[in-house]
């Protein structure tokens, strides 16, 4: 039989036709068959993770206590603490002080300090060249928020006792000196305090006001120099702040501030002479602008400040004129007279003072220059050569102290006159044994280390002349004025 060439090639694809359709079949088998095993897997695995969930879910809610009764061979289980169960059983058991434990912030610090002096002067007024001396100073307190407008604090500190008067008589100094036959040392009253933060005067650009009244931080420090406030003092009455936001931008930003103060000085009595005071305005501009390649915003600070005292240098000054037995001083540098008897002969402090700080952070290192002027626009002296109105202090420091391995190093110097600022608020360590004052200028150069964030180490060098050397003790001129002073110092934190 004789096939057709078209009979040849039709049965030639119907062959390939099934052999293509028995493989495709097979390959549909087999993949059928790996979708079964992998559901089979899927749901093994399901099982596993609900039951490990039902295991889970069951720790979490095992009873915190089980209790066996008496008797019983089945445990009773105690039901978990309410958070108000558990506050009311911890209210209980402190008698209602846990209330004030909640925002109740405690601090202070203890620094050990080892100081030399050699005195320029000292065959002029009795004091040996030399001294060594070694002193404490310990500060600790506490500070209450009751809400978010509302908060009190004290603290407490160290202080040598004035050998005349049987209490502190040095408002600018905490610190404690070791000796005199192992005798307990002094704490006082640092600051006793109330704070008052109305949410409601945040209006517009005021971004904030607070009060404080009682004795606290002096919160005039932030726009002046040591040349006229020393860090340790704290004054006594009342102030208020405002803080105002006068522009938010981008790459600009700039803050203004209004500090007021009222501020007690002394009150009189019975002694025939008017109570004195002191009111104080400083107003301060703060601008925060970034400048290409610094990695953070340069920021600057110029403060104005008025310090208008009032009868304080008719207050008699005389048992303070500084004695070789004593040391001491309220004077501290101002100009006494002899009639009436140690009065000031300033007559009137009513101080001008300007000072400017710009902060930036060049390669990360903060940088700080600053200076300070001021001008007593009220001097009424008689000794005119001798008077010295103005005082002024310019100064850098590099580094920051806040944690562990931060390092700070900075150069101060000063240039106060005699009748230029009160010397008995200012800088105690730039002077003699137990006084700072007027009268004085020269360097200041200093260097911290924090070896941990709650420990810094601290080391500093005055080199202090007289500005005027008209009389040792005559006056209320001090009598070691020429001196250098060598202090190393460990400050602990907590």
């Amino acid at each position: 039989m004789r096939h057709h060439p078209f009979t040849k090639l039709a049965s030639i694809f119907v062959v390939c036709l099934m052999t293509f359709s028995s493989a495709a079949f097979a390959d549909e088998a087999q993949l059928m068959d790996m979708v079964r095993n992998m559901q089979k897997q899927m749901n093994d695995l399901q099982s596993t993770v609900m039951a490990q969930k039902a295991e889970i879910d069951a720790l979490k809610n095992r009873p915190a206590n089980i209790q066996m009764g008496a008797g019983a061979t089945n445990p009773e289980v105690t039901p978990p603490m309410s958070e108000a169960e558990f506050g009311q059983r911890l209210s209980d058991a402190t008698g209602g002080a846990n209330k004030w434990l909640k925002d109740l912030k405690f601090s202070g610090d203890l620094r050990l300090r080892y100081e030399a002096f050699h005195l320029k002067t000292a065959a002029n007024n009795g004091y040996e060249p030399n001294r060594n001396r070694f002193r404490f100073r310990l500060r600790y307190g506490f500070e209450k928020t009751f809400n978010p407008e509302m908060k009190v604090g004290f603290s407490m500190a160290s202080g040598d006792k004035a050998v005349s008067t049987g209490y502190n008589g040095d408002p600018i100094s905490t610190n404690q000196t070791l000796g005199n036959n192992f005798d307990f040392k002094n704490i006082w009253i640092e600051k006793a305090y109330a704070t008052y933060t109305p949410e409601w005067a945040k209006v517009g650009p005021i971004s904030g006001f607070e009060t404080t009244a009682g004795k606290f931080n002096n919160p005039f420090e932030k726009g002046s120099t040591d040349m006229i406030w020393d860090r340790d003092l704290k004054p006594e009455g009342i102030y208020e702040k405002v803080d105002v936001k006068l522009l938010d931008t981008e790459s600009f930003d700039l803050k203004a501030y209004l500090t007021t103060g009222q501020l007690v000085l002394s009150e009189s009595g019975n002694t025939g002479t008017k109570d004195a005071t002191l009111f104080a305005y400083q107003a301060g501009l703060n601008p925060v602008f970034y400048v290409p390649g610094f990695e953070r915003p340069v920021d600057a600070l110029s403060a104005i400040s008025v310090y208008s005292y009032q009868h304080y240098a008719k207050q008699p000054y005389d048992s303070y004129v500084p004695t070789a037995s004593t040391g001491t001083s309220m004077a501290n540098g101002n100009i006494t007279n002899t009639t009436p008897a140690g009065t000031l002969n300033a007559g009137h402090f009513n101080i001008l003072a300007f000072y400017q700080e710009v902060a930036f952070y060049p390669y990360g290192i903060p940088v700080r220059p600053f200076a300070e002027f001021a001008h007593n626009m009220d001097n009424k002296s008689t000794l005119m050569t001798d008077s010295g109105s103005d005082a002024w202090s310019l100064g850098v420091a590099l580094g920051k102290l806040v944690k562990k391995k931060d390092w700070q190093a900075s150069y101060q110097y000063k240039y106060i006159g005699a009748n230029s600022v009160p010397g008995a608020f200012n800088d105690s360590d730039f002077g003699g044994y137990n006084y700072g004052g007027t009268n004085k200028q020269g360097h200041v150069f200093k260097l911290g280390y924090n070896v941990t964030d709650y420990l810094t180490a601290n080391a500093a060098y005055f080199l202090v002349d007289p500005i005027s050397t008209r009389g040792s003790t005559a006056n209320g001129f001090q009598l070691n004025e020429g001196v250098n002073r060598f202090q190393i110092d460990m400050t602990y934190k907590f």
